[in-house]
């Protein structure tokens, strides 16, 4: 059961506690991102572009992530949606041209100049044959829906890894990057210090939620969740019956993505590092306390290398990488500071 803020009038859709929290950090987010990079020429539509784009395909890859880690809690009545090939051709003229119709829309629109013979018309060819094997797959269970698990649907509004999200939202945001012929470091070093504070707003919707909690405590700041919340469940609480008190990681985790929110902006405002720097500071400080706050978490997760869990795991990797990266990168010259926008040219006086 999660909690419901609200209904879309006229339509019924339910809008639960984490989509609107999701929501709302992505909002201030792109606010915030849009504002940084007026001073450095960048235009806001770029900048929305990324965001949506990264946040679709973060929540694709946050999706697929919690599939590939928890598949048995979707077994169920009927087929896997991926347990054969069964496709429909016809659906690939539903999906196949949204990438080349994207691209061409967002070049006109922006002025830029649309180049057939580019490596960005081999990344669309392969985008376009993706989206027309998904449309291919999707047409052909829509048409035989009856025999299919759907389970993982009827929970799409829960089920998702956050280093799922994070590494499929980062890799289309800079594949887009690449192909604007933007600069990745400098709009790493942008999002930066927003991903952090986009984080606590989805933490704050988990607490809401009653997952990612952590374990049973006694005392402040500890906590009950609801009954029928995951941590009751998992407890083995009965009907009517809320949790144990237990810690409020999510709330941890709020308040460190805020705080890393301010340390990331202040060195972005200082320019004491080389471009991209900013970003793989961001990925140290998160990857060290997710690695660190694991320790508390008391929901129930894939255990990874004896008792480290999956994120423990991506975190230490990627602390490491992010780490070496980072001391190489100390050998290049800081970022300039962005240029100040000039001032709109005054028209000489008109003299009769």
């Amino acid at each position: 059961m999660y909690p419901t803020l609200f209904k879309i009038p006229g339509l019924g859709w339910p809008i639960n506690s984490y989509g609107f929290c999701i929501m709302l950090g992505f909002l201030l987010a792109s606010w915030i991102a849009v504002r940084r990079a007026k001073p450095l020429g960048i235009t806001s539509d770029f900048i929305l572009d990324v965001g949506i784009i990264a946040m679709i395909f973060g929540i694709l890859g946050a999706k697929i992530n919690y599939l590939l880690q928890y598949s048995k809690e979707l077994e169920g009545p009927g087929l896997s949606l991926w347990g054969d090939m069964g496709m429909t051709p016809w659906g690939a003229l539903v999906l196949g041209p949204l990438p080349f119709a994207f691209w061409f829309w967002r070049m006109k629109k922006s002025g830029e100049k649309i180049k057939v013979l580019s490596w960005q018309s081999i990344v669309l060819m392969v985008l376009t044959l993706a989206f027309a094997l998904l449309g291919t797959r999707g047409l052909y269970l829509y048409q035989h829906s009856g025999d299919y698990n759907w389970a993982m649907f009827k929970r799409w509004q829960s089920g998702f890894v956050l280093y799922g999200g994070l590494i499929g939202g980062v890799a289309a945001g800079v594949l887009y990057t690449k192909m604007r012929g933007q600069s990745i470091a400098v709009i790493a070093d942008l999002a930066a210090p927003v991903i952090m504070l986009a984080l606590a707003f989805g933490r704050v919707g988990c607490f809401m939620n009653g997952c990612c909690h952590g374990k049973s405590g006694v005392g402040f700041p500890c906590l009950s969740f609801p009954a029928d919340s995951p941590a009751a469940r998992e407890q083995g609480k009965g009907f009517n019956q809320t949790s144990d008190p237990v810690h409020p990681t999510q709330l941890y985790e709020t308040v460190a993505g805020v705080a890393f929110f301010f340390i990331l902006s202040w060195l972005y405002r200082r320019k004491g590092l080389a471009q991209g720097g900013v970003f793989l500071v961001m990925t140290m400080l998160y990857g060290a306390w997710r690695f660190a706050i694991e320790f508390m978490r008391g929901d129930e997760r894939p255990v990874w290398l004896g008792e480290l869990s999956y994120s423990q795991v991506v975190s230490l990797a990627i602390f490491l990488v992010a780490g070496v990266w980072l001391f190489f990168l100390r050998r290049r010259p800081p970022a300039a500071p962005p240029a100040a926008a000039s001032p709109p040219a005054v028209p000489p006086p008109v003299t009769t």
